[in-house]
């Protein structure tokens, strides 16, 4: 029974070998060896970059936004930008969904915001945060 298991993992090792080899070789022409080292550490800088601002800092940060933007938007529509009534109105129409449609709409610009930061500049701060770097 260990004899099956072992060969099993060899045969599955040796498949995995022959169908890698082949594009490690082409990368290896391809592209300069430090990209090749360098790969996994990006890697797993963009998708922990991508799951933080994918997961915690675009919904917080866009959904701030879309609240203050639709409140504004309904406000306006109901006469007045800055008046207080029109905003105390506008709040719970305009300000709502704007904080569940930026909120959603934040995740997915988190996602890509992180995965392209997050390989670019690996377990950096621009790979956590939405804010745009100056």
């Amino acid at each position: 029974m260990t004899k099956k298991t072992l060969g099993r993992m060899t045969l599955a090792a040796m498949l995995f070998a022959s169908a890698v080899a082949p594009a490690m070789a082409l990368d290896y022409e391809a592209k300069p060896i430090m990209w090749c080292l360098q790969a996994p550490f990006r890697t797993a800088g963009a998708v922990s970059g991508a799951l933080v601002s994918g997961g915690v800092s675009g919904p917080i940060d866009d959904s701030y936004h879309w609240f203050l933007g639709g409140t504004k938007h309904v406000a306006g529509k109901f006469g007045d930008e800055e008046g207080a009534g029109q905003i105390a109105a506008a709040v719970p129409i305009g300000g709502s969904v704007g904080l569940v449609v930026g909120g959603a709409h934040g995740v997915y610009r988190g996602l890509g915001h992180g995965w392209k930061k997050g390989w670019e500049k690996p377990f950096s701060r621009w790979s956590f945060i939405t804010m745009e770097e100056r």
